[in-house]
């Protein structure tokens, strides 16, 4: 069945509205003002996206090593994650701030699923949507998962034991 709206839907649609916008302005003669509103228009769309769209974890290119991160001594909080997926961008300012604040207490990884190291570990995690979160506890064993928004405070007590 052909599916209307999807993880690029976000990305389509600001990029249609923006050529409508780009079509409607220089239609007619445009003003210098009308230009250089679509340029900030634009540059606040590509920064917006720089700033906001979820990330794979550095230095994850292989599936074993990313396996071999968890339960090394260390809570690890795994995320499958793609860079069109909406709710993804919602989480990531909060999944940064968790990731500073818990820097030393907590690992966290990000997994792109559109990346072979995420597609090679979604059927190992058996995860279906994203955002899903995963956390493991300081020897390997899965404690909970979540999927969509991460309950930040959730994490928090995970971590002290509460």
């Amino acid at each position: 069945m052909f599916q209307v709206f999807n993880q690029y839907s976000a990305v389509f649609i600001a990029a249609a509205l923006l050529l409508i916008a780009i079509i409607l302005t220089f239609s007619h003669k445009p003003r210098w003002q009308d230009t250089l509103a679509l340029g900030v228009i634009t540059a606040g769309l590509v920064a917006a996206w720089i700033v906001l769209h979820p990330v794979q974890t550095p230095l994850m290119e292989d599936a074993q090593k990313v396996q071999g991160m968890i339960g090394q001594g260390q809570p690890v909080l795994l995320e499958f994650q793609s860079p069109y997926c909406i709710a993804c961008t919602e989480m990531k300012p909060a999944v940064d701030r968790l990731e500073q604040e818990l820097n030393g207490q907590l690992l966290i990884i990000r997994l792109n699923i559109q990346e072979s190291v995420g597609r090679e570990l979604a059927p190992v995690y058996n995860f279906e949507y994203t955002p899903t979160f995963i956390f493991f506890d300081a020897q390997g064993n899965e404690v909970w998962r979540q999927v969509g928004d991460l309950d930040v405070k959730r994490v928090r007590e995970s971590i002290s034991g509460k």
